[in-house]
């Protein structure tokens, strides 16, 4: 499928937004209201359901060859991941004041490269050095697990790829491991590639564009009550795995809404913007929201609420452009740089290069 899906684009800007939006209210705010960490997990949910229904699309209904489809993800996703990994780690061995959770450890800098999760005592969670990229270590166990099924076709993959994700998450669900490993592999967060798989199989065999006006009406109500259970649920911790089902319904509906109303839908060039931009606007908003926030409340009363908010609003924009900036003449740039260096003897699959959901 050639077609660029804009409703896409404009949910990846979303995901990456709210992403950006939680970081940015809990910097002034997080003692006020931790429920503020939601808006960031269901960003992270957002983008996993993207994902999978990205995947599922660009590949197409036939077999592909996995060597192809994992260079292209490395491509797109590991430089510059590994810089800000990179950066992040001279800045803690160099400027360790500047961070709070973040401290320089030579053997957590290689899992952290080599997307192997850990148990990190600083952050007191699975995180790698640079601690967004736990999303990443999620991203890449779905290619290598999407690669290793290229051998079957589309309907079978995604069949395959439920069944299996679905088995680890009750094998956690049932023995609760405590290492690191296990217990990252066998989390419930990999079914959101499962739920976009699904959406995307239904898109390219012309299932959704028949979807009924009443249909439509039934997945918007669905979508808005997961949502609504998923901020309601447990909401004294991060996350929960009702508050998860909640979101990730949520997460689902929207993405098949947006699909089915594609053909009417305008394009709006800041959306697609932001969208394009969205994983340089995952990468280093966290930079913007800090540097920002820290100026500003040596100027500002951080016990002032409208003062909280006001930064908190700022930020989201600067972290936005930020981000933008940071695509035109960071992220695209290396990709065509990397794509040179390695770039494939065989034709590539059928599909657009549509960058990777972070």
């Amino acid at each position: 499928m050639g077609h660029k899906f804009f409703s896409i684009q404009y949910l990846r800007g979303l995901a990456a937004i709210l992403v950006l939006a939680s970081h940015a209210l809990l910097y002034p705010l997080v003692e006020h209201n931790l429920g503020f960490s939601r808006l960031g997990w269901l960003g992270v949910i957002l983008f996993f359901v993207i994902s999978g229904f990205i995947m599922v699309v660009v590949t197409g209904e036939g077999r592909f060859s996995a060597a192809e489809f994992l260079r292209r993800r490395f491509i797109r996703v590991v430089p510059m991941y590994w810089i800000a990994t990179l950066l992040a780690a001279a800045l803690a061995l160099y400027a360790p004041q500047i961070f709070k959770t973040t401290v320089y450890d030579g053997t957590q800098l290689v899992l952290s490269l080599l997307f192997i999760p850990f148990y990190n005592p600083v952050s007191g969670g699975i995180h790698p050095l640079y601690k967004l990229g736990w999303t990443l270590n999620y991203e890449m166990f779905f290619y290598v697990s999407f690669a290793l099924l290229a051998f079957l076709g589309a309907g079978a993959r995604v069949v395959c790829l439920t069944i299996a994700f679905s088995a680890l998450a009750l094998m956690g669900l049932v023995f609760e491991p405590q290492s690191a490993i296990p217990q990252f592999y066998t989390s419930y967060m990999p079914l959101a590639f499962c739920a976009g798989a699904w959406v995307g199989l239904a898109t390219m065999r012309g299932k959704i564009s028949q979807l009924s006006r009443n249909a439509i009406y039934a997945a918007a109500i669905v979508g808005l009550i997961a949502m609504i259970e998923g901020f309601a649920w447990g909401a004294e911790i991060v996350e929960d795995g009702y508050a998860f089902i909640g979101f990730l319904i949520f997460a689902t509906a929207l993405v098949l809404l947006l699909v089915r109303l594609e053909p009417v839908m305008p394009r709006i060039a800041l959306f697609e913007r932001i969208g394009d931009a969205s994983y340089s606007i995952y990468l280093v908003h966290i930079y913007e929201v800090a540097i920002l926030s820290g100026i500003a409340f040596k100027l500002l009363d951080p016990a002032d609420m409208f003062a909280d908010y006001l930064v908190a609003a700022v930020s989201i924009i600067g972290g936005t452009t930020a981000g933008w900036m940071l695509y035109q003449w960071g992220e695209l740039p290396l990709l065509r740089f990397v794509s040179k260096r390695f770039a494939s003897r065989n034709k590539p699959p059928a599909g657009p290069v549509t960058p990777a959901a972070a």
